[in-house]
């Protein structure tokens, strides 16, 4: 089975620990997607990345096969028990992603892919460890140029939760 990857999951080394039988596909892209930060999250003291809609835009990521059993384990550190179980912290559901650099010399094309969709529970920026966790493998996995620019200008919070007085 094939998972997207567009956030810290990227980290090359949050991954082997994850997720340790999985293995690279290639380059991909979630069309009429655009990362967003719609979570906290206290693990990483601030935002946490999900794919919003945005018609035009582009998300990218990377492409995994994983085993049934990464899968489960990447399941319980997204806080995922079962679909629409109100408990979830991000929904994984599949879509069509476009592979377009192809690490086996294949020829890039449209495949299906687990992504994992986070709930919105108070929206924030993402804190500097969180951000640098998802440049780390945007810059190891050779996205977009373009793209790590835009990744690099996204504002960081302080790591405070903004919660009501």
């Amino acid at each position: 089975m094939f998972l997207f990857a567009y956030a810290s999951n990227l980290n090359p080394d949050q991954m082997k620990e994850r997720a340790p039988g999985h293995r690279l596909v290639g380059l991909a892209v979630l069309r009429d997607y655009k990362l967003s930060f719609p979570r906290y999250s206290q693990l990483w003291d601030g935002g946490v990345a999900g794919p919003q809609l945005a018609h035009g835009e582009e998300l990218w990521g990377v492409l995994f096969q994983v085993t049934e059993h990464d899968l489960g384990r990447l399941d319980a550190y997204e806080g995922f028990r079962a679909a629409g179980d109100p408990h979830n912290d991000y929904e994984r559901q599949q879509e069509y992603v476009e592979l377009v650099r192809c690490d086996d010399g294949s020829i890039p094309r449209r495949m299906r892919a687990w992504i994992y969709f986070a709930r919105p529970s108070n929206p924030q920026p993402p804190s500097r460890r969180y951000l640098d966790s998802i440049l780390t493998g945007a810059r190891a996995y050779r996205l977009p140029e373009d793209y790590i620019t835009r990744l690099a200008a996204i504002p960081v919070g302080d790591g405070a939760t903004s919660e009501p007085a």
